[in-house]
């Protein structure tokens, strides 16, 4: 992707999640289809399913710019409690790993199409409806600290070879890429984003005023 040419992106990506959204509501079943290409995708270019596939995140989003055309307050965590409290999703991954639990409120997508389907307890309808209020007041509540699905495919995409590069001689690091980021990632501190929570929704390229980022093959590591 060429850097000054990525405005189409963000209508591409919403198409996407329209129609991954629809097939939901009309009670279409994806995932053994998603399922295949999933992991090979991860190792490739990163985790695009929450980005670009997840319904509960599509709508968490969907919910984030309406409480901004509603002028609603918007809270984003300060970096110094963000860089602790994102460990959150990956704690609670491995506790449900080493324990062999299966909790259904923590597995972001299967609730959201079992909460449109009916057919969740009244608790986790309440759970999940909460997380859909907070989206309107901060950027993807349940994918930044909750989303066990998410902290395993964050997990596998720090080897993915594709990722969004800053060209640092041009940058000014003005930060607006970082601001951003619905996963509240410092994009202007850092060459290329391997970052776990990373989504891959490319806010971050179309938002640069200077062009300084694009979607890159990984440079090589520096000795």
């Amino acid at each position: 992707m060429k850097p000054g040419k990525s405005s189409w992106v963000q209508a591409l990506r919403f198409a996407v999640q329209l129609g991954f959204m629809v097939a939901l509501v009309a009670g279409i079943s994806v995932t053994k289809e998603v399922s295949v290409w999933l992991l090979p995708t991860i190792l490739l270019v990163g985790v695009f399913f929450c980005g670009w596939v997840c319904p509960f995140g599509a709508a968490q989003e969907w919910l984030g710019k309406l409480g901004k055309w509603m002028h609603l307050p918007q809270f984003r965590m300060p970096q110094g409690v963000q860089r602790y409290l994102q460990l959150s999703r990956y704690i609670l991954f491995f506790l449900l790993f080493a324990y062999g639990i299966s909790i259904l409120l923590l597995q972001g997508p299967r609730n959201f199409a079992m909460l449109m389907g009916g057919s969740v307890y009244n608790i986790a309808s309440g759970i999940i409806i909460t997380f859909l209020v907070l989206s309107l007041f901060t950027a993807r509540p349940f994918c930044n600290y909750f989303c066990t699905g998410g902290a395993k495919q964050g997990l596998w995409s720090v080897l993915r070879i594709f990722g969004i590069r800053r060209d640092t001689a041009r940058c000014g690091g003005c930060g607006v890429c970082s601001k951003a980021c619905p996963m509240n990632i410092e994009v202007h501190k850092t060459e290329f984003v391997r970052h776990p929570n990373c989504i891959g929704c490319l806010s971050c390229v179309s938002s640069c005023p200077k062009n300084c980022l694009a979607y890159k093959l990984m440079p090589a590591r520096k000795k």
